[in-house]
């Protein structure tokens, strides 16, 4: 059997107070990349506080949209080319994250940023980072694991339907993730199922697409048991810590699994669905999960199975074990607010069709 790397951060820091860490941290001229809303929810001032307690120089791009655009990625390249900061931190949720570590790879390798939007990812996996400055992950949603991954995913809309790009490169895994659930305290209850939607995806497609591997495995079904469990609690209580904590951690391993792993058409179709009609992320997961597996299923019925015996879901015979994991999976998206289809999400059908691919 061949080897295989296993990537991730150099440091995780976790659990309440986890932010703390940043004094521990180096770094003498800092940009934090984030959006509106975190700034406006207090999250910016207590990363500020820690800093400027070791007198580091900060600079704040506050602009990140959700799925962001090649613009706001280049405009916080822009600013970093005039600040120079040693340290990027991307504190925020996925989108965040990916744009911080965007504008990242193109402050090191500046002259990618002249490159096409699609010609940068398969160019960037031959370049190395770290050159001017590392990188910093500080998640306030429990869900895309970025801070843990090593992708940045960028919409590129100056095409016709829009589209979504990966970049991918194991230099992006950044070097610290600090997971701290009382950052994710203040997600409202679909916020929270989306994202937490999200991290179930990551952690159970990576399972059934993955080669069998121990230490993947471990991570994506520890990831997935937990999600299944705490997910509801935290929809229902946002205060609830310990579930905010579960959540985090989970959101975190799952994040793990699949940028050693691998993911596939659940993803992919979602990527197109929500870049084309807006869907948020996490819920395109959920509205693809079903479909994609029981497409799957006679190519993977074996590891779909087991999915569900690990989850602790019967059923008679695969075919009936796999089809019962299916209903389960929907009864635990009405449970915490997901519509089962995207009819009934509010999308309109005619425009809906008028948009597909022909």
């Amino acid at each position: 059997m061949p080897y295989r790397p296993f990537i991730v951060p150099r440091e995780i820091f976790y659990g309440a107070g986890a932010i703390e860490a940043l004094a521990t941290l180096p770094g003498e001229r800092v940009l934090i990349v984030t959006d509106r809303g975190v700034r406006d929810s207090g999250l910016v001032e207590r990363v500020e506080k820690v800093l400027q307690a070791k007198k580091a120089e900060i600079a704040v791009f506050d602009g990140i949209e959700p799925d962001p655009p090649k613009s706001v990625v280049w405009n916080v390249f822009s600013l970093a080319k005039d600040f120079k900061p040693d340290l990027f931190i991307g504190l925020g949720g996925g989108s965040s994250i990916d744009a911080g570590k965007g504008a990242w790879a193109l402050y090191e390798h500046p002259d990618l940023a002249e490159r096409p939007l699609r010609q940068v990812g398969p160019e960037l996996r031959g370049r190395t980072l770290r050159n001017k400055a590392k990188y910093v992950a500080i998640p306030t949603t429990s869900g895309t694991g970025s801070e843990v991954t090593n992708v940045a995913v960028i919409t590129d809309r100056d095409v016709e339907p829009h589209y979504k790009v990966v970049w991918g490169s194991p230099h992006l895994v950044p070097d610290v993730a600090i997971a701290d659930p009382e950052l994710a305290a203040s997600m409202p209850p679909a916020v929270t199922a989306n994202t937490g939607f999200d991290a179930l995806v990551h952690a159970i497609e990576c399972y059934v697409l993955t080669p069998p591997s121990d230490l993947i495995d471990s991570l994506a079904i520890g990831a997935a048991r937990t999600i299944w469990e705490w997910l509801p609690r935290a929809v229902a209580d946002g205060k609830d810590m310990l579930a905010r904590d579960k959540m985090h951690l989970a959101a975190l391993q799952a994040g793990m699994a699949f940028s050693n792993g691998r993911l596939g058409l659940v993803h992919v179709t979602a990527h197109d669905i929500g870049a084309v009609f807006g869907i948020p992320h996490g819920r395109a997961n959920a509205f693809m999960l079903c479909p994609a597996f029981a497409f799957l299923y006679p190519s993977h019925k074996a590891r779909l199975s087991s999915l569900a015996t690990l989850l602790g879901i019967a059923g008679r015979g695969t075919r009936g074990k796999v089809a019962n994991l299916l209903t389960a999976l929907d009864k635990l998206k009405l449970e915490v607010g997901i519509p089962l289809a995207i009819k009934e999400a509010g999308q309109n059908k005619d425009q809906f069709m008028a948009k597909l691919d022909p």
